[in-house]
């Protein structure tokens, strides 16, 4: 009744899950022995889980390779689970005085972070929380990390004090208490008015409803099999759902009849050494006593990879330990002395591969520890115009940093005379430059003498073009366009909401400027934002004056709290991946050539590792789990990501290095050894016939 699969990176789980689901739904068709409930269809009575939203279009694909387009599965997230669950029995919540009867609504993370605040403002004016953070947001920010952590390990509020006691966490008693009691006064606050964050979602489902056995009878009742991909990086609350669900009813319990005593059929696959999500509510050891119950079945690792013929864990502990001549001849380098010039290099490599038609841009991924503004800006640009798309996996920029963001919150500051925002005048001359790019009709020169010279400070005001005593240096077109700006600006009403003045906005200046992709969807995502912002404060019924919440809503966009996050595209775009590592082994990829960027960085030394505040504590073994000597032993972490990624490149491996960084610094990383030991990428005459092609000089 229950299988554990384990096995490496590549080594053909998700396939073999996909074998385990195709065997449990033809046996549901022998008519003598019937599984399914008879009010659900067999493929809706397996529950299908994935670590991510990719891992769950990945199973999906598998599945529909396997089994043909006829079948739908159930499949989802864990929190994706929690979410609907609790969204599917909110009745019994509310019957359970656990939230009040009226229809949920879900909290974005950004107003998530505004309306703590605002709850917690008297505690954070007496720096309460000093001792988290000197910074208020980011104190609120670990603030609401801790309820989100304490929700997925299933730990009650008040066990949060004890927990941090017992670690020697570096916090006074008061302030331990204080902690508690805002993140009670936030659950409190959050259920009385239906609204759902992550942190809620999980609490509600693990303290509640888990808890309930109506509840774990209607899980009986629905689920005959459950195939769980990738648990390593579930929470710990996963497990006691399994736990539960692997269990049988005992027969001094009396069930319906619809209602069977037995296990629910499961089979789980797990990856020793591929925990990605570790410090961001993932708890794999909370898993190990599901494993202890389960018939093991262990996947031979990858046999050929790019350290060569052995298992790669084994390859990976060699280099790491024993000193090597050299690597194998599949791993070379880039050096250079500047990182630009590294940047350049990189392209150049790349150029000078596709049109040589040894690899395709498809192929390749560019990867590193962080991914600067700086190298996304050049390796993007440089690459397309030699004609190479350039895919940034997950490219969430704060929606600020977008011009047409920013003109369009220019526009509802013009259009809304209450705002008692300062706009300045080079935000003016964005917006008419941003405005009139299509045609040129507002230059940046024209656009700044309108801004400098036509505008009215206090009201907010554009005055007329005329109002500039040399307005004949404008020119007819520039006059013309600004007026005519002027006149529609004045045709908006103030009374529609600033989500209808952004759209007619969109509409009439920046969509016949068929704007990229990125744009769009920082567009998409502010109107989103702008329209769930509003939602909520309807939905509290707030008595704010409307030019109030737009400043707030305003000064939330102007910390760069809210980013653009684009829903994947399908099929999705093909070009060179650029991605962190973190990103990269989270969406399970694998490509032909990897460069590693800022190979000689000492940021690889954390293995790619992301954590929340005193995240280890949270784990079900705190401290002394297997698992959390991820944090407390660099080599092991730098060990587990070089497996990873080494499994997945294919052909060859680029170890891009610079001797100094982009600060300026000297790196000496800890993969520094391996770049002096890997070949050269390309003789001379290869590197000028690429720099020819990025049209730059050749070496000295």
């Amino acid at each position: 009744m229950l299988r554990w699969i384990s096995g490496g990176s590549r080594s053909g789980k998700t396939h073999t899950l996909v074998g385990y689901i195709a065997e449990w739904l033809q046996a549901q068709q022998i008519p003598e022995q019937p599984k399914c409930p008879p009010y659900i269809s067999c493929e809706r009575s397996l529950l299908l889980l994935a670590d991510t939203g990719e891992g769950r279009d990945h199973l999906s694909t598998q599945i529909e390779r396997k089994l043909g387009a006829g079948y739908f599965p159930y499949i989802t997230t864990p929190l994706g689970f929690m979410q609907d669950e609790v969204m599917l029995f909110w009745p019994l919540l509310v019957k359970l005085n656990a939230v009040v009867a009226r229809p949920p609504l879900r909290l974005a993370t950004e107003l998530e972070l505004l309306w703590a605040k605002a709850l917690w403002h008297s505690d954070l004016e007496q720096n309460t929380f000093a001792a988290l953070s000197n910074n208020r947001d980011r104190a609120v920010r670990h603030l609401l990390d801790i309820f989100q952590l304490a929700a997925f390990a299933g730990m009650d509020l008040p066990e949060i004090s004890t927990v941090m006691a017992d670690h020697g966490v570096a916090v006074a008693p008061e302030t331990m208490a204080a902690i508690v009691a805002v993140l009670s006064r936030w659950r409190h606050w959050c259920t009385q008015h239906s609204l759902l964050t992550y942190g809620i979602i999980a609490d509600l489902f693990g303290r509640v409803l888990l808890r309930q056995q109506d509840y774990q009878l209607s899980l009986r009742r629905r689920f005959r099999g459950i195939v769980a991909d990738n648990i390593h990086n579930y929470p710990a609350l996963v497990a006691d759902l399994l736990g539960l669900l692997a269990s049988g009813i005992p027969p001094e319990i009396p069930v319906p009849p619809d209602i069977p005593r037995q296990a629910v059929t499961m089979v789980l696959s797990h990856q020793p050494t591929g925990v990605v999500r570790l410090g961001l509510g993932a708890d794999p050891d909370a898993f190990l006593a599901l494993k202890a119950r389960a018939t093991v079945e262990e996947l031979p690792p990858p046999q050929q990879t790019i350290l060569g013929v052995g298992d790669p864990r084994i390859r990976v502990a060699e280099l790491l330990t024993t000193p090597q001549p050299q690597l194998p001849p599949q791993i070379v380098t880039l050096q250079t002395t500047s990182r630009m010039q590294l940047l350049s290099q990189i392209c150049a490599t790349v150029t000078q591969a596709v049109r040589s038609q040894q690899v395709m841009p498809q192929e390749i991924a560019i990867l590193g520890p962080g991914i600067d503004t700086i190298a996304r800006y050049v390796l993007t640009t440089e690459l397309g115009q030699q004609g190479i798309p350039v895919v940034v996996l997950n490219d969430q920029r704060p929606l600020i940093q977008s011009p047409y963001v920013r003109a369009l919150l220019t526009v509802l500051m013009l259009v809304y005379p209450g705002i008692s925002l300062e706009c300045s005048a080079g935000a003016i001359a964005e917006l008419l430059e941003v405005f009139h790019a299509k045609n040129h009709e507002i230059d940046a020169v024209r656009a700044g003498l309108l801004a400098a010279h036509c505008l009215q400070p206090r009201p907010l005001k554009l005055l007329a073009a005329s109002h500039y005593s040399r307005w004949d240096r404008l020119g007819h077109r520039a006059s013309t366009a600004y007026e005519t700006f002027r006149t529609w600006l004045s045709s908006l009403p103030t009374t529609q909401p600033p989500t209808a003045v952004m759209d007619a906005a969109i509409q009439h200046y920046l969509w016949p400027q068929n704007l990229p992709a990125t744009e769009l969807a920082a567009l998409r995502s502010l109107l989103e934002s702008a329209a769930d912002y509003w939602q909520v404060c309807e939905h509290l019924h707030t008595l704010t004056p409307p030019e109030q919440r737009l400043e707030e809503w305003i000064r939330l966009l102007r910390r760069g709290t809210v980013t653009a996050d684009p829903p994947p595209l399908h099929p999705p775009p093909q070009g060179v991946l650029l991605a962190t590592t973190f990103q990269y082994r989270s969406t399970q990829q694998a490509h032909r050539w990897h460069f590693w960027l800022d190979a000689s960085s000492p940021r690889w030394q954390d293995g790619g590792l992301q954590t929340l505040w005193q995240a280890p504590m949270f784990l079900r073994q705190g401290t002394a789990s297997p698992s959390a000597l991820v944090w407390q032993s660099e080599s092991e972490r730098l060990q587990q990501l070089l497996v990873d990624l080494c499994s997945r490149v294919g052909d060859r491996l680029y170890l891009c290095h610079s001797d100094l960084a982009a600060n300026g610094k000297e790196q000496d990383g800890p993969l520094l050894a391996f770049v002096d030991l890997a070949a050269g990428s390309m003789d001379g005459s290869m590197i000028d016939t690429a720099n020819s092609q990025l049209g730059k000089p050749k070496q000295q």
